[in-house]
């Protein structure tokens, strides 16, 4: 008598069925994972500009200006104006440039030290308080920001992201971000940055 080997049909729809199953429990918190990776890349790229920003301000000896701008990739890029396109804030993109005259707005000779492209996986990054500009932030030799009558927070997750994933970036007068955190120290959105 021969002996066969291997799997029957019955047992091979058997672990087909069981690994669907599993995917499909599987799925919502992967898609929270992804999300969550997404807002903690884009607060991380924006913190760390902000800051690249204020140390090259002082190592410089001038101003620096990080700006929102619909284009941060192009060969001479511009600052944007309002909430940008779609209405979406900052994740259009931004980039640093050292500021040689101080009037905050890129000219043609003035260096653009440090772009970021588009942020894709965000629905919108958008200022929720204080601050006497949403697309701007220019810092002194000094460190300091100008013009900042109050702390300004910008909102990172719009609509596309449960509130519990969103994150605030709160940027202090002084020229220092942070994220907001709740009553128990975890970061949140829904918080206020004053």
């Amino acid at each position: 008598m021969k002996k066969y080997t291997g799997f029957t049909l019955i047992e091979l729809m058997v672990v087909i069925a069981i690994v669907a199953l599993m995917a499909v429990l599987a799925a919502p918190s992967f898609k929270q994972m992804i999300q969550s990776s997404a807002i903690s890349s884009a607060v991380n790229s924006f913190m760390a500009d902000m800051r690249f920003a204020r140390s090259e301000a002082i190592r410089r000896g001038g101003s620096v200006v990080l700006c929102r701008s619909n284009s941060p990739e192009a060969t001479d890029p511009n600052c944007g104006t309002g909430s940008g396109t779609g209405g979406n804030g900052w994740v259009t993109g931004w980039f640093v440039f050292h500021d040689l005259d101080g009037d905050k707005g890129k000219d043609a000779n003035e260096p653009v030290l440090r772009a970021q492209g588009p942020l894709t996986s965000l629905d919108s990054a958008l200022e929720t308080s204080g601050g006497s500009s949403s697309t701007k932030f220019r810092f002194t030799p000094t460190g300091r920001l100008v013009s900042l009558g109050s702390a300004t927070g910008i909102q990172f997750g719009g609509a596309d992201f449960p509130t519990e994933q969103q994150r605030l970036v709160c940027i202090s007068v002084g020229g220092r971000a942070r994220v907001a955190v709740d009553a128990n120290g975890k970061p949140t959105g829904d918080a206020s940055c004053n």
